[in-house]
């Protein structure tokens, strides 16, 4: 009877441990869907806008109605964000951009030169990092930090893009 009772303990701990390896990282319900990924706590879906596009001069410029996004950060934290994927890893991460926009007359602008190339990428863009992710997903990080500003997040295959701002550091 004391062996039983020695032994319960240990084997409650194996199954905790096994049961814990065996958890799957979150991956977003659809494909090309942006969540923010906090260090604790659930993820976030940002907020998804379809930016409007008209060209000025040569350039284009894009704006999403509202100053600021509801979906909030503070500069100086880990930033990174998970987005389900169709294509393989390599293509996958061709698509990813990352705008900073301008708060013009009440409304999210970035204004660029016009893309030139198939990808449909947008010059200007800020670097990004992704890596491999659960079973069809990847982690995308902004390759510098970012500072207080209001930003969007997408793939050029779509046209949607998920927003999102950054707030100072609160000082002591």
């Amino acid at each position: 009877m004391r062996l039983g009772l020695f032994a319960l303990p240990f084997a409650l701990l194996f199954i905790a441990v096994v049961s814990a390896q065996q958890e799957k990282p979150f991956e977003p319900e659809y494909f090309s869907v942006f969540y923010y990924l906090p260090v604790s706590g659930s993820p976030v879906e940002l907020e998804r806008q379809v930016p409007r596009a008209t060209l000025k001069g040569g350039k284009l410029l894009l704006s999403i109605p509202g100053e600021k996004s509801p979906v909030r950060m503070i500069a100086g934290s880990p930033i990174q964000f998970v987005v389900r994927v169709t294509e393989a890893f390599d293509k996958a991460v061709t698509t990813l951009q990352l705008l900073r926009f301008d708060i013009q007359n009440g409304t999210r602008e970035f204004s660029t030169r016009r893309p030139t190339n198939k990808s449909g990428n947008i010059g200007n863009g800020l670097m990004l990092r992704a890596d491999p992710y659960g079973s069809s997903s990847l982690k995308v990080t902004p390759a510098l930090p970012l500072s207080p500003g209001e930003y969007c997040v997408s793939r050029t295959t779509i046209q949607q893009g998920f927003c999102f701002g950054i707030d100072p550091a609160q000082t002591p």
